[in-house]
């Protein structure tokens, strides 16, 4: 049965996602497991059910490897068994499973590529002489314990290495670091953790997979009380299963911090792990996730306003995610003691850490001891960001704006499968901008493009990509303009108002049916990006906080309907249809939605993250 969070009016689902092909570093491989009582199972030309049936059963116990997956649809080659070489196959009938996944295939070139001193960190020339054991211990240990929560980077691998090279770089790393051998250990729990962490994210049960089916209830991710709530959610793009474990980055705006949560695995009470977070400097608007290791922070004016701090760039190899002392405070703290234990703890640290006089009153993130309902959070009603580990000092300012910095949007859009952005546009009430992501993957070149004053200094909320060259933008009265970066002049091409009755807070673009969603204040509007004209006004009682798409290429998008999160069905649009039979899905959250994101898993299953006011994130999967 659903929890009760998700009961309400009109929760109901009447469409299956779109699914889509998974494709890994290694193929993956399946067993038949059905067909025990007919010799095998069925197989098919092609992924129609209706498409010709092949000669022969695929055998019972047989091994396969997957070419593509879509839905419950299986393209295989065989490796094992007997039956056709090639074709389609279900994954199960009527609830029954006819195939289940066995893991990663062993790569072949697996011997030749493993090499042993990379795994220990060192490259020895042709001549040169190994180290001493005790030396070789010193250098590894540093580097493992540099790289805790990477598991690859613990056992000194690439990402997507073969499960032999994993089994041996663990072997030899266990022995050097075995504390009965003088290992810390310390070190070999590292080497243990993230050998589990990579088994165990290449089967069935790893990385997005393990939440497919899966509703988070919502966990207090934020301080309850704040001005505009979450403003932030944003799914990890990069951490494709089974590199490492899955990542959601949420951010408050009155706390001016990016948190960083693992969803992967969930843990018994399906309250996510902190990993930790980032102090921003200012009131955080907008996160974008660049690569792997390279994040893009917009704020507006911090405590201590200077030229640049309004846009961050973010080396996570220099600053990464670590818990906080007041995630280690083991009480519930009211706002005196919590104050008091973080005095306490700069105190104890040398005095590193510098609270601003404004952030006095600080968030606390405290366990509730024994009883099992996770983490909670002291309320607050200041700017709380504290820079507890100086990485405000080493993240670097982008000096574009002198206002605070409202949206990002980056290109190609960044998605499941991988794809690295290139460019970055970011938007302010004096400055539109078009940069270059450098090659490190976390930093931006100098703006390619600009324009000054691009919505005659009225605040602007939305900014999208349409392709490389093109941007729309939106702002507080409604109006939106459409941007060509090789147009000549101040390169607008268009300029209109879309029919929004109040301020836009999300605008999503489906280039090839020339369609536009904005929603607002007041409702959702539709507008035909060809003429311009509003083909749909969906007035609603409660405003519209956030709205997001997978991509410009997905049926489905997703609104935040005050407290409800809908989903809508683009395939649906009319003029005679209303929002009701256009919503194919709804779950209500009881506090009013301000943030968004979606992705899809490796089998199409689209899973939704929502940020409330209370301060609450939800993560579920809508299939």
């Amino acid at each position: 049965s659903s929890p009760s969070w998700l009961k309400g009016p009109g929760c109901r689902r009447l469409l299956a996602s779109t699914a889509c092909e998974s494709v890994g570093a290694m193929p993956f491989r399946w067993k038949v497991v059905g067909g025990t009582d007919t010799g095998g199972i069925l197989v098919r030309s092609g992924q129609d059910l209706k498409s010709d049936k092949l000669d022969g059963r695929l055998s019972t116990e047989a091994l396969v490897e997957q070419l593509a997956l879509k839905g419950d649809r299986l393209q295989y080659r065989l490796v094992e068994g007997s039956g056709p070489q090639e074709g389609w196959v279900s994954l199960k009938v009527s609830g029954k499973a006819l195939v289940e996944f066995e893991g990663w295939a062993e790569d072949p070139k697996d011997d030749e590529l493993f090499d042993k001193w990379a795994v220990l960190g060192k490259k020895l020339g042709p001549d040169e002489k190994p180290p001493a054991e005790e030396q070789l211990r010193e250098e590894s240990a540093e580097r493992i314990l540099n790289g805790v929560g990477r598991p690859y980077v613990v056992l000194g691998l690439e990402p997507g290495a073969g499960s032999k090279s994993v089994r041996r770089a663990y072997h030899i790393l266990a022995l050097l670091h075995h504390p009965d051998k003088g290992g810390d250990e310390v070190v070999f729990k590292a080497i243990a953790d993230a050998y589990r962490a990579i088994t165990q994210s290449k089967d069935e049960s790893g990385g997005w997979r393990d939440l497919e089916g899966v509703a988070m209830p919502p966990w207090q991710a934020h301080a309850p009380q704040g001005t505009k709530g979450v403003s932030v959610v944003l799914f990890d793009a990069f951490g494709q299963p089974p590199w490492e474990s899955r990542r959601l980055y949420t951010a408050s705006w009155q706390e001016g911090c990016v948190r960083c949560w693992e969803l992967s695995p969930p843990l018994p009470d399906k309250v996510p792990r902190l990993r930790g977070e980032i102090a921003v400097g200012g009131f955080i608007n907008d996160v974008a996730a660049l690569s792997p290791f390279g994040l893009l922070t917009a704020q507006s004016a911090g405590m201590k306003p200077q030229p640049g701090e309004s846009l961050r760039t973010w080396n996570l190899k220099q600053t990464p995610f670590r818990p906080t002392k007041r995630a280690q405070v083991n009480a519930i703290l009211d706002q005196s003691e919590g104050n008091a234990a973080l005095k306490e703890s700069t105190e104890a640290s040398g005095g590193r850490e510098a609270v601003a006089p404004a952030a006095a009153k600080s968030t606390a993130i405290v366990s509730k001891g024994d009883t099992g309902e996770g983490e909670a959070i002291v309320d607050s009603d200041a700017f709380t960001a504290v820079d507890e580990f100086g990485y405000l000092g080493q993240s670097k300012m982008v000096y574009l704006h002198y206002r605070g910095v409202r949206c990002i949007s980056l290109w190609p859009r960044p998605g499941v499968r991988e794809v690295t952005p290139h460019v970055a546009a970011t938007v302010s009430k004096d400055v539109l901008a078009v940069s270059k992501i450098g090659m490190d993957g976390c930093s931006l070149m100098e703006a390619q493009w600009q324009q000054a004053d691009p919505h005659e200094m009225t605040d602007v909320n939305v900014l999208k990509h349409g392709d490389a060259d093109k941007l729309w933008t939106g702002d507080n009265g409604g109006r939106v303009k459409y941007w060509d970066v090789n147009a000549s002049g101040r390169g607008i091409v268009a300029d209109f108002h879309s029919g929004a009755t109040g301020w836009l807070s999300g605008m999503e673009i489906w280039e090839q049916a020339s369609m536009m969603c904005c929603s607002h204040s007041s409702g959702l509007c539709f507008v035909d990006v060809r003429t311009t004209k509003v083909v749909q006004d969906m007035k609603k009682k409660e405003a519209v906080g956030a709205l997001t798409a997978l991509n410009t290429n997905s049926n489905l998008f997703f609104a935040g309907v005050g407290g409800d999160l809908m989903q809508y069905d683009t395939r649906k649009f009319a003029s005679d249809l209303d929002y009701k039979n256009m919503a194919v899905g709804m779950w209500n959250l009881k506090s009013p939605i301000t943030a968004m994101s979606c992705t899809e898993t490796g089998r199409g299953h689209l899973l939704v993250a929502a940020g409330c006011m209370d301060g609450k994130v939800v993560v579920l999967d809508s299939t």
